[in-house]
């Protein structure tokens, strides 16, 4: 793989994506992505015209069949024709389809004929993380067309999780910042 493909490149083409964290008791609610395999906490694309916390809200009732609400995390601010909306507690940048980056801008048609679809055609993906609370209640129902496991993970089970590294660390940090 080349130097370009291990950066962030300007050139990708990019979704934006949403996702909530909900802590209770010391433990958060994490699913286990059907596609990835890995546990991560609920969320998706954002759909056109959306607002992203309206997004990681609609997404985690999806997959987890629980209504919540994103909370605020920072300063908001409303009036004067300005309405506050809540702040992600992080947003990131990275990687879905490398390949499909490297093949699309390939002159090399070899590579270019590799090119795999991965469903909205996205390369990279802008998430924005936010808490959120439950509306009503806390029973959760598991979309098995998209995750393959739902549970409540304490702080010291997450470094046993089917993640990768920096999620497992966001996840502990969340952990750290949403005690309920």
């Amino acid at each position: 793989m080349n130097a370009m493909a291990d950066s962030i490149s300007p050139q990708a083409k990019i979704c934006f994506t949403a996702a909530g964290a909900l802590v209770h008791q010391g433990k958060i609610l994490l699913i286990k992505h059907k596609k990835l395999g890995i546990w991560l906490n609920p969320g998706g694309h954002i759909d056109p015209g959306e607002l992203p916390h309206h997004a990681a809200e609609r997404e985690y009732w999806e997959e987890t069949g629980l209504k919540v609400k994103a909370k605020p995390f920072g300063l908001l601010y409303s009036g004067d024709g300005v309405e506050g909306v809540p702040s992600p507690f992080v947003s990131d940048l990275h990687w879905v389809s490398r390949e499909n980056y490297e093949a699309r801008v390939s002159n090399d048609p070899s590579i270019a004929a590799n090119r795999r679809y991965t469903g909205r055609d996205c390369e990279q993906h802008l998430n924005f993380s936010y808490f959120v609370e439950p509306i009503a209640g806390l029973e959760f129902t598991q979309n098995v067309e998209e995750t393959d496991g739902i549970a409540w993970f304490s702080r010291d089970e997450i470094d046993a999780l089917e993640t990768p590294a920096i999620i497992k660390l966001q996840i502990k940090e969340v952990l750290r910042l949403g005690k309920v």
